[in-house]
């Protein structure tokens, strides 16, 4: 994949990444780590409530985040990975 492809596919908001994730499908993304190493997650958005859904394929763990959680790294790398343009539709 090209740099602009990535580019192309960065989550860099939690407005994008609402509006990716509400799909009935929800969102396949991962974060790009140090070393080139890939986290892949699951998203979706349930705009009723303003909750995620969160699959990590990592370990197979589930997480029900409220929107102040999913932005909070006590929680999730999600909102840093954002901040740093890591999260990326996958």
């Amino acid at each position: 994949m090209t740099n602009q492809e990535t580019k192309n596919k960065l989550i860099i908001t939690i407005e994008q990444l609402k509006e990716l994730a509400k799909a009935d499908n929800g969102l396949d993304c991962y974060i790009l780590l140090n070393g080139g190493l890939k986290s892949y997650k699951h998203i979706r958005y349930y705009p009723d409530d303003n909750s995620f859904w969160v699959l990590n394929f990592i370990d197979s763990s589930e997480q029900e985040l409220t929107e102040s959680q999913i932005l909070d790294s006590a929680y999730t790398n999600i909102g840093e990975a954002m901040e740093k343009g890591c999260l990326i539709m996958d």
